[in-house]
């Protein structure tokens, strides 16, 4: 009788809208599902707070995280200082802002609030306060906070806010108030925000680049190849993507040239040829202050199982660590902020050995584009926040250090190739966009369901998990069932 009425209902749509109103009813479930979830795990939650507040305070964890943050004050060398996170909602936000708060500073939050129930990020008790900040306002709220706050440093980590936004509030909060910014200058920004101005950047400063040619012959095809023998490159059309791209060299000379004799190539049907890389896209996310790198993570670009354990992949991650130094050294004072840097990496042979080589493809700039460097930091990276209120700008020398095994084995972020081909497989069996988004964020939701593996649970801040699963997440959901969309302030 069931199937029966469904049909019913379904048969009394246009066909034309079925699909609608069937992504609205799965909406809706989704949304259900979860407020369902909150209550059900209410009275279990409830438990772990007040145990994880009474364990706290009353065992060995107050000596471990509570002491420690009231001993750094007593140190005759700290100065406290008060730093700004805005998109402190963010669980790299969260994350930066309670290492401060464990380092022994004080933090102000900042976001956009969709909602006029707080998020439970927000809730933290790292943060000293927390404002809502309007995105019509957003400089000169900031710069309004900074004052009234007295803030020294600002640390941009919002991903509702473009980088341009952020480079402009940075020239505004630098030339008002004595605070400094965690951010790129808008001349930076917009130069790395261009792939084109980023290459002329690379160039201008004798940074290796991704060889990018534009050819109108096959003689310039072959003046290419012949010039770096031991590079690989795809040939496509300039304009239009109607021809199947060639991978070029060939195995031999002759097939080479009979590959390239077949392509139609003149001025008015130009082709690109890119310069391939055989390891592929590796991604170095780096805190810069001043020309000078003080955190970096390096990371596969596709994920690969078990890299980073083996002395040739810590090897790999030296030449990227000396390479970053000289990026950020060729930047100068003026380079300041969160980059992911791409890179290319390329083997090259002789005689008896084979190095690897490094290009850089292109630069994401923001908080957002160094997740892995910013959850989970250490407090080395505060000490790197911290040199942006130095006085004295220290000139790179030009000499890079060595950087021992040990040291780059904690910045090398591993990932589990397991993980990827489930979510590959599970893109492949719901293959529309909104069953892939929805099953992707149930699986989220019931993966961390364990307070354990929720980001935003810390035994010494178990709050900010508890009002976001409990709180936040519930009443935003029923906003956007009843209104289909977010409760809004009044």
């Amino acid at each position: 009788m069931a199937v029966s009425t469904v049909r019913r209902v379904l048969g009394s749509i246009p066909k034309s809208q079925r699909f609608d109103f069937i992504r609205t009813m799965l909406h809706t479930l989704f949304r259900l599902l979860r407020i369902v979830i909150s209550f059900v795990l209410l009275p279990l939650d409830n438990a772990v707070l007040l145990g994880t507040y009474f364990g706290h305070y009353l065992t060995l964890l107050r000596l471990a995280v509570y002491r420690p943050r009231q001993a750094i004050p007593r140190d005759a060398e700290f100065r406290r200082k008060t730093v700004l996170i805005t998109g402190v909602n963010s669980l790299h936000g969260l994350a930066v802002a309670r290492r401060w708060y464990h380092e022994g500073h004080r933090v102000i939050g900042a976001d956009m609030m969709d909602s006029p129930i707080r998020s439970g990020e927000s809730m933290s008790k790292s943060l000293a306060a927390f404002y809502d900040v309007v995105k019509t306002q957003y400089v000169s709220q900031l710069v309004d906070i900074v004052h009234r706050e007295k803030v020294d440093v600002w640390i941009p980590c919002s991903e509702q806010v473009d980088t341009m936004e952020d480079a402009v509030a940075k020239n505004v909060i630098e030339s008002r108030t004595e605070c400094r910014c965690i951010q790129l200058d808008p001349e930076l920004a917009s130069r790395f925000g261009s792939p084109e101005s980023l290459r002329e950047y690379l160039v201008e400063r004798d940074l290796p680049v991704v060889e990018n040619h534009q050819v109108q012959s096959r003689d310039s095809v072959h003046k290419i190849l012949h010039r770096s023998p031991s590079k690989a490159y795809l040939m496509r059309k300039a304009r239009g993507q109607d021809t199947r791209p060639v991978m070029l060299p060939k195995r031999t000379l002759s097939m080479t040239y009979h590959e390239v004799s077949e392509i139609q190539i003149n001025k008015d049907n130009p082709w690109i040829l890119q310069q391939q890389t055989r390891l592929g896209e590796f991604i170095a996310e780096v805190l810069v202050v001043r020309g000078q790198v003080k955190a970096i993570k390096v990371r596969p670009g596709d994920l690969q199982s078990a890299w980073g354990a083996s002395r040739l992949d810590q090897g790999l991650a030296i030449s990227i660590h000396r390479l970053m130094g000289r990026f950020a050294m060729k930047g100068g004072s003026r380079l300041t902020g969160h980059l992911a840097v791409h890179l290319m990496v390329d083997e090259e042979f002789d005689a008896n050995s084979v190095r690897h080589v490094l290009h850089i493809a292109h630069c994401t700039q923001g908080a957002a584009a160094v997740k892995t460097l910013l959850q989970g930091p250490s407090s080395d990276i505060v000490t790197g926040y911290l040199s942006a209120l130095s006085s004295q700008v220290t000139e790179a020398s030009g000499q890079l250090s060595e950087t021992p095994f040990d040291d780059v084995k904690a910045t090398i972020a591993t990932t589990d190739r397991a993980k990827e081909s489930n979510t590959n497989t599970l893109k492949k069996i719901l293959s529309p966009t909104f069953l892939v988004q929805q099953a992707k964020e149930a699986a989220w939701e019931v993966c961390h369901v364990p307070f354990w593996k929720d980001p935003r649970f810390s035994y010494s801040d178990p709050f900010p998990w508890w009002w976001h699963t409990h709180v936040y997440t519930p009443f935003r959901e029923i906003g956007v069932a009843l209104y289909q969309a977010p409760l809004k302030q009044d």
